[in-house]
């Protein structure tokens, strides 16, 4: 009966230990949530440290993107020192191919100002031209990563410039090209991409700062576009000309041309892109969109094919489209909207990425707005916090129950123990 009572004292003991101890770890456990959900205090060893701001720009046609150093984790830079590299000119090259441009056929449809482009020609003096008419209009049809007539690449002996297409992106790399004016400032090394989707990327390897910025003055960097218009003079109307129009230009900051850093170019839909007369006057985009049922196109009037637009009577067309009554959204205005905001980038998007990013910018902004860049969230402890008075109260009481039930255990069981004992009895004979 001791021995029962014995182990049923610490089968009791066992049970209120195991109930305490669960009191215990809901208790921690309630006072750590509690402890998360008041507002963490920042470790006294976390830098605050400030990420690369990417600076936007909205225009008609592109959204520009200035990233002042390279991102990392990611890189906008093609490495042309192998591979299929093919070459424009390189040291020991004949002085007059200096001089020239080399028309060169792209493996793909680049997207510039809404039109599709396959043929191009490569600039010693630091662009590409992307018209179809003659030289003499290069000032109005380029992708500029750096135009200055002045660079030449037959001053230096590592001079070269040199290009690579593999399918999706056209990369051109101009090397070690010093100016000639001033006389010896070196160098020059930058690039200029053109992705499958549109996209524009100028890269600026190497950029000397100093030395050149009194004559930057007929410097470019940026794109433009322009067309032929048909015009018949007033006193002969039989005779036709064919000026060259430019429509539009970005003009990129020069001040920001600096070594390891970024311009991207990110084109905005257009016209063209509309392909049916309800979308073409429903659309939401920067252009006064129309629609000619002659040309079965939505146009602004304003592009490559304006003498087509204009022979089919398509600006008489547009102010009766067969859709007229479909129409539902407000129409923007014909001028540009261009502004500019800043954002801290979290994300650092590498050249290969840029390929598959659809061409419609994810950063909303305001006109006018300016977003400036704050520091980085720092690291955050949730501060630890030693066992309550409630907690500490519940051990103590279990530890003490433990002592004294051990006790009168050890009481019982000895008792009990000897009263078990045989009598000796001792008889005289």
């Amino acid at each position: 009966m001791a021995t029962f009572l014995t182990y049923s004292f610490l089968l009791t003991t066992m049970g209120i230990l195991t109930v305490g101890f669960q009191i215990d770890k809901e208790t921690a456990d309630r006072f750590r949530r509690n402890a998360q959900t008041q507002p963490p205090t920042p470790t006294s060893n976390v830098p605050q440290t400030v990420g690369p701001t990417v600076e936007e720009t909205r225009h008609q046609y592109y959204i520009s993107r200035y990233y002042p150093s390279f991102p990392p984790g990611g890189t906008f830079r093609e490495d042309l020192t192998r591979g299929d590299v093919r070459t424009v000119v390189r040291h020991g090259s004949p002085s007059v191919h200096h001089r020239q441009d080399k028309p060169v056929g792209l493996s793909f449809d680049f997207k510039f100002y809404g039109h599709y482009v396959r043929n191009i020609s490569i600039s010693t003096s630091g662009y590409l031209n992307t018209g179809a008419y003659p030289s003499f209009v290069t000032d109005t049809q380029y992708v500029a990563p750096l135009f200055d007539s002045q660079l030449d690449s037959s001053l230096d002996t590592e001079a070269s410039v040199r290009y690579r297409d593999n399918g999706t992106a056209f990369t051109v790399e101009w090397r070690r090209l010093r100016l000639g004016r001033p006389p010896g400032v070196c160098c020059f090394t930058f690039q200029a991409t053109l992705l499958q989707g549109g996209r524009i990327v100028f890269t600026y390897l190497q950029v000397p700062q100093e030395g050149w910025a009194d004559a930057r003055s007929d410097v470019k960097v940026g794109v433009s576009d322009a067309f032929k218009v048909k015009k018949r003079p007033a006193h002969d109307p039989k005779r036709e000309r064919l000026p060259v129009k430019e429509y539009h230009r970005v003009k990129l900051d020069l001040e920001k041309v600096r070594s390891d850093t970024i311009f991207v170019l990110i084109p905005q839909p257009t016209c063209g892109d509309m392909t049916d007369c309800s979308r073409c006057l429903n659309s939401s985009i920067e252009f006064d969109c129309g629609w000619c049922s002659s040309l079965d196109r939505c146009s602004d009037g304003n592009d490559w094919l304006t003498t087509t637009w204009n022979d089919a009577d398509c600006p008489m067309q547009v102010k009766n489209p067969p859709c007229k009554g479909l129409e539902t959204t407000s129409r923007p205005s014909t001028s540009p909207s261009i502004y500019s905001s800043t954002v801290t980038s979290s994300v650092h998007p590498s050249l290969s990425q840029e390929k598959t990013n659809t061409p419609h910018d994810p950063i909303k902004a305001n006109p006018g707005q300016r977003l400036t860049p704050g520091p980085k969230p720092p690291n955050y402890e949730v501060p630890r916090k030693g066992r309550s008075m409630e907690t500490d109260a519940i051990v103590g009481i279990l530890v003490g129950m433990f002592i004294m039930i051990a006790i009168i255990a050890w009481t019982v069981h000895i008792c009990s123990k000897k009263k078990s004992e045989p009598k000796v009895v001792v008889v005289q004979i």
